[in-house]
């Protein structure tokens, strides 16, 4: 499972950001990109990131790459 998660606390959430301003981030449409092998539409990018935003309100753990493949197949039904 590749989970995303509110840091547990204070530390952990210092450790990601030196991580992050380290390099060791990856923006979120290449990493869609990546699980996808296109690159995606701004729309698509802000539904994972509203999706995100959402699971951290709730506090909920979230597997990324499948919501990522389960919103790829809904929009693929749609259109």
């Amino acid at each position: 499972m590749s989970g995303v998660r509110k840091p547990k606390d204070e530390a952990e959430k210092r450790r990601a950001r030196i991580a992050i301003a380290l390099g060791k981030g990856t923006p979120i449409e290449d990493f869609i990109a990546q699980i996808l092998g296109e690159a995606p539409d701004q729309e698509f990018i802000q539904a994972v990131k509203n999706r995100i935003e959402l699971a951290g309100e709730q506090e909920e753990s979230l597997d990324i790459v499948a919501l990522i493949n389960e919103m790829s197949q809904l929009q693929c039904k749609w259109a």
